[in-house]
């Protein structure tokens, strides 16, 4: 998942992108704080994965009864910049920005990952299935049907011409 997040995380501004499972695990993060110091003075990807999802729930929590749809992409802004959040299926995808860059400039790039990761899921799905299962049910004892339609194959009713006719006259 590397190659999703990598040109996300290559935007100037961007300071850290995570994919997210819905249950607060950072899956990926790349991004110029991805590594957490020893003092701990920069964000740490665990704690922002586990508090994005946490306020992304809430808010879908939160406007349920109103009986509108789950938020799909939220944006907070703050005094040092902005977190992102885009919800996608059985994800969650956080970018954190810098103070001055604008959330809108990420809407299509996070759109972009997202469509890089599905395309992947899907190919991996596809290279993991096998083009025809193997069947439980033995091979019957008479020919199949299918065998019907092999060259040189002729019914007990498709009779030659030279063959004389069966009937009930002499």
């Amino acid at each position: 998942m590397i190659e999703v997040l990598d040109p996300l995380s290559k935007i100037p501004g961007v300071r850290l992108a995570v994919l997210v499972a819905p249950d607060g695990v950072p899956v990926c993060v790349r991004g110029k704080h991805a590594e957490v110091p020893e003092d701990g003075t920069r964000e740490s990807a665990d704690s922002l994965a586990a508090l994005a999802t946490s306020w992304l729930f809430e808010l879908a929590r939160s406007v349920a009864p109103l009986s509108w749809n789950a938020p799909q992409r939220v944006v907070l802004r703050a005094a040092r910049g902005t977190l992102v959040m885009l919800a996608v299926p059985g994800a969650v995808l956080v970018a954190i920005c810098d103070r001055g860059v604008s959330p809108d400039e990420l809407r299509l790039p996070m759109e972009g990952a997202v469509a890089r990761m599905q395309r992947i899921l899907r190919g991996m799905g596809t290279r993991n299935e096998s083009p025809e299962p193997p069947s439980n049910v033995p091979d019957g004892a008479l020919p199949s049907r299918a065998s019907d339609q092999e060259p040189g194959f002729v019914h007990a009713d498709n009779r030659s011409s030279e063959s004389p006719a069966v009937t009930g006259q002499d």
